[in-house]
């Protein structure tokens, strides 16, 4: 049996062993090959199955091939899948499989496909989560914790898991007090220290964010990912004509999270659309340069202080 998991890694992982306790195999049953893993390494482990009893593979396939040399000895490892005999139960991890990839893995046997989800569904999950994790908590608990960690599936079960342990209703402010992750705090302050047109305030967290360990390119994607927003909600201010809008109205139109569009609303206030599209441009040709031999962390802090006097010119502007 050959049962294959695509998508998020973290996800994919999580299912696979869930998979695999529920067939009966512990962490201790089950044979695992990642890098090094060979055709031949798998076509004898799988071969056992007829010798020894019920085998337990699990084929991480992202440890395993990389770029183009990964090709051929990924090939080679496929096509000892299709020739595999019933009596060893095999696990494919592949997370990043193209959809040509999938295909195939769909017809080896049973394939399961785990996309985290995205925009105001990541809300939903994260709800989901928390109650199957018998967490108590208040509405806007999914929305924050999905706001702060984006797309780390990982990091949001792993806060999930300790707010579980408190046995206890959670609010916002009480999430916010247990996950304590100082620099996705940070990130935000940032965000909030350019909006103020804060120079000196947006380096200084900046600094503390990048020597706390956070990844420069992490915060690029974060403050890419904000300013697209606030780009969405100055168009979305524009259409209004002045109308208040708030962040729960806004979050079906712009697709993030009600605690993002909020964020998105109270930056295109200081901004016309115009002078977004410039910051994201910045921002841009920053990320650019960080990735193409320049220091990583002066390119981010350069970029930082180049928005902070945006808003800082908009605001001596408008007064």
């Amino acid at each position: 049996m050959i049962i294959s998991y695509t998508g998020d890694s973290f996800l994919s992982r999580r299912a696979a062993r869930a998979a695999l306790g529920k067939l009966g195999f512990g962490p201790g049953a089950v044979t695992e090959l990642g890098e090094g893993m060979s055709a031949q390494s798998v076509s004898e482990l799988a071969s056992q199955g007829g010798l020894f009893g019920q085998t337990a593979l699990l084929l991480d396939f992202e440890a395993a091939f990389h770029g183009v040399a990964g090709v051929k000895p990924r090939n080679e490892v496929m096509k000892v899948l299709e020739e595999a005999g019933g009596n060893a139960t095999i696990v494919v991890l592949d997370p990043d499989a193209t959809p040509a990839r999938q295909k195939a893995l769909q017809q080896l046997g049973k394939h399961h496909h785990q996309a985290l989800p995205r925009r105001e569904r990541l809300g939903d999950w994260v709800a989901a989560e928390l109650k199957d994790a018998s967490v108590d908590f208040e509405r806007e608990v999914p929305s924050y914790l999905a706001e702060l960690f984006g797309e780390d599936a990982a990091g949001i079960v792993s806060e999930i898991q300790k707010l579980a342990s408190l046995d206890e209703r959670i609010g916002l402010e009480r999430a916010k007090a247990v996950v304590n992750r100082a620099a996705t705090h940070n990130a935000f302050d940032i965000i909030e220290r350019i909006a103020a047109g804060d120079i000196t305030g947006a380096v200084t967290v900046t600094r503390r964010l990048i020597d706390s360990g956070e990844a420069v390119p992490r915060v690029f994607g974060a403050l890419t990912w904000q300013f697209m927003l606030v780009a969405k909600a100055a168009g979305l201010r524009r259409r209004e004509g002045g109308k208040r809008i708030s962040g729960g109205q806004a979050a079906s139109i712009l697709g993030a999270a009600p605690y993002a569009a909020d964020k998105a609303l109270t930056l295109a206030a200081r901004l016309d659309e115009a002078s977004v599209k410039g910051a994201l441009r910045e921002l841009l040709a920053a990320d650019v340069a960080a990735k193409t031999g320049r220091d990583q962390d002066l390119a981010l802090e350069a970029a930082v202080i180049g928005l902070a006097r945006r808003w800082s010119s908009a605001a001596r502007g408008a007064g």
